[in-house]
């Protein structure tokens, strides 16, 4: 029966010095969730700083991609050590799950506890800038794997060795809740996804479909395309600034410093909207500017007959 084996632990706690020292010289599949991290931040294009959402899903198709292959090779009779975090018992689960259900294997895990001065001797080693109160924070936030997560053989790997720490299994309810919580974050990033691309879709259909052009200054309305009203001579996005941000709205025949962006980037203050300094009319374009492109899409006043929400 093949066997996978993860080590586990905090950033500077020695997994990968411990997986050189006891599998290296052996015949199995050694592999590292932070390889497959980098690859995937590689592929995303991103060379400064990423977005945090953009983050997270790229964390979550390394750890699909690593879970792929540790079990394709499980498949094929191979022994795999694996090297991650895995901090929390709900992301250990859906591996366990996982391989569970497409192959019979023995499953181990290795947690890396060392002492204080150890890991913080591991810090300084990497140059990396810690204290006793982040040695106190990473103990703390990771959740010991527990025998009802699945686990064959649980290890605790201290300063003093190895030893078997097989603690008293947690109520069926912890799985379940464990479970539910996975299930539904994946539908959550699902539907935040399925919005991105109808809004990323809706905002590409803008440069060519007709929507309502509103001149915040003389209170003209055409119902034309980008196209035709940049040869009218408006100032409208998408040609002419953002969807969704404070700018010129106007036909060709106002001026900018007649606008609400105007007032607010001549006020003499932070280029902040303040809607309780806002009158009437320059609430109503302030408020349609903040609801584009949906609300270019259907005629004002068919709304406010209808009693429609921008």
């Amino acid at each position: 029966m093949p066997k996978v084996t993860f080590v586990i632990g905090a950033t500077a706690s020695g997994k990968t010095y411990f997986i050189n020292q006891n599998f290296s010289n052996k015949d199995v599949e050694i592999l590292d969730a932070f390889d497959y991290q980098n690859r995937v931040y590689e592929e995303s294009g991103y060379k400064g700083r990423m977005p945090i959402q953009v983050q997270i899903r790229c964390l979550m198709k390394a750890n699909d991609d690593l879970l792929s292959d540790i079990i394709s090779k499980l498949k094929h009779g191979r022994d795999v050590v694996v090297e991650q975090t895995f901090y929390k018992a709900k992301r250990r689960i859906v591996y366990v799950d996982a391989i569970r259900e497409a192959v019979k294997a023995e499953i181990e895990i290795y947690v890396m506890c060392p002492g204080k001065e150890r890991w913080l001797e591991n810090t300084r080693l990497r140059k990396m800038v810690e204290d006793d109160e982040s040695y106190e924070r990473h103990v703390a936030e990771i959740e010991f794997p527990n025998p009802i997560e699945g686990f064959d053989s649980i290890f605790e790997v201290t300063d003093d060795g190895i030893k078997l720490r097989m603690d008293p299994p947690y109520d069926e309810q912890f799985l379940e809740d464990a479970r539910k919580e996975i299930s539904e974050e994946k539908e959550r990033v699902k539907k935040e996804d399925e919005e991105s691309k109808e809004s990323k879709e809706l905002l590409e259909s803008m440069k060519t479909r007709p929507f309502w052009h509103y001149c915040e200054v003389c209170g003209k309305k055409e119902f034309i395309t980008d196209e035709e009203a940049f040869v009218g001579g408006w100032d409208y996005p998408p040609r002419i600034g953002f969807f969704g941000m404070l700018g010129p709205r106007t036909c060709g025949s106002c001026q900018m410093k007649d606008t609400l962006y105007w007032k607010i980037q001549t006020s003499g203050k932070l280029p902040i909207v303040i809607e309780k300094y806002l009158n009437d009319k320059e609430l109503k374009t302030w408020r349609r500017i903040k609801g584009e492109p949906e609300s270019l899409l259907v005629d004002e006043n068919e709304q406010e007959s209808t009693g429609q929400k921008r």
